[in-house]
């Protein structure tokens, strides 16, 4: 049976989608077949409709992308389907084994949608409660949204989660995710404490394990006028043991140099006041022992809690 649609659904609704020829239809037929994808047939439901259009299969995107165990949005502020399915690495360094990943950011009125997967390590069974959520911000370090991720079905295969939140952060550089319950069990907060410089009025919140484990070392640069703070793991020192830097610029410093800085290290640019910039950078090699596994997660563990530390940042007025 021929049919003419105006453009193709695709899972979404995209009306008036162009085609070849500028033609704004297309003559397409309905096209039956099953699905075996990787092993396990599967059919459409009433929703879908597979299409022959000049002799070429059409599918509907999201049910083969869902079925590949991928994230599927459509964003129609951008006219842009977004498809993700990497590894989940995404983690919060105060409950290990829940890992997220796979976000698409979506324009949803005036808020963001977020679509991403969680998935539990060691769990025996797929209906495990979590309530966690998600911080993003901008290059600046500074807080542009956040949403909540809740739900009793969440186990050992990676499970989808969409959530909601207030404005339009789809442009954030990093996210941070703190899980908050497990199965009803609420996750306390872990005890931190308060790393202050008196010499450039900045201070930062580090665990509370790293008490007695770690020192500052200072360092000047007479050419450059900049001034680096090393966090030193005291176990690795020997072998370098720097878990991250903050560095102090002159914007003059900053304007001329910090592109070319930034290819070479992993910089972030997290304060600025007067004329003074702060970057936090983690080092480019390696600075803990390989040959002692005790040393090397000690390092690794300490390593991990950057990610919050960075935006624990703040400047004293």
């Amino acid at each position: 049976m021929k049919k003419f649609l105006l453009g193709l659904s695709c899972g979404f609704v995209m009306a008036c989608s162009s085609v070849a020829l500028a033609s704004d239809t297309i003559q397409a037929l309905l096209f039956p077949a099953s699905f075996e994808i990787n092993g396990n047939s599967t059919t459409l439901n009433n929703d879908y409709k597979v299409l022959n259009v000049d002799g070429h299969a059409y599918v509907p995107i999201r049910f083969v992308a869902e079925h590949l165990g991928a994230t599927i949005d459509y964003d129609a502020d951008t006219h842009k389907i977004f498809m993700k399915n990497a590894n989940l690495t995404l983690t919060d360094p105060n409950y290990k084994g829940i890992t997220v990943g796979n976000l698409i950011l979506t324009k949803l009125g005036e808020n963001t949608k977020v679509t991403g997967q969680l998935q539990i390590e060691g769990m025996g069974n797929t209906k495990n409660m979590i309530g966690a959520n998600l911080s993003f911000y901008n290059d600046k370090w500074e807080k542009v949204g956040e949403v909540a991720i809740s739900g009793n079905d969440f186990g050992v295969d990676a499970q989808t989660f969409v959530s909601e939140g207030l404005g339009d952060f789809r442009t954030y550089s990093t996210v941070n995710l703190h899980i908050g319950a497990v199965n009803n069990r609420i996750i306390s907060q872990v005890p931190s404490i308060m790393y202050e410089n008196k010499a450039y009025n900045f201070t930062l919140k580090l665990p509370k394990r790293w008490e007695g484990k770690y020192e500052v070392a200072n360092t000047i640069f007479e050419a450059s006028k900049r001034e680096s703070f090393d966090f030193i793991d005291k176990a690795n020192k020997v072998f370098g043991g720097v878990s991250f830097t903050i560095t102090r610029w002159t914007k003059e410093d900053w304007q001329t140099n910090s592109e070319e800085t930034a290819r070479n290290s992993h910089l972030s640019k997290i304060g600025e006041k007067g004329d003074h910039i702060f970057t936090l950078s983690t080092p480019t090699d390696v600075q803990y022992n390989l040959h002692d596994e005790k040393l090397k997660a000690e390092y690794l563990s300490m390593y991990d809690d950057i990610i919050n530390i960075k935006t624990s940042f703040e400047i004293k007025n």
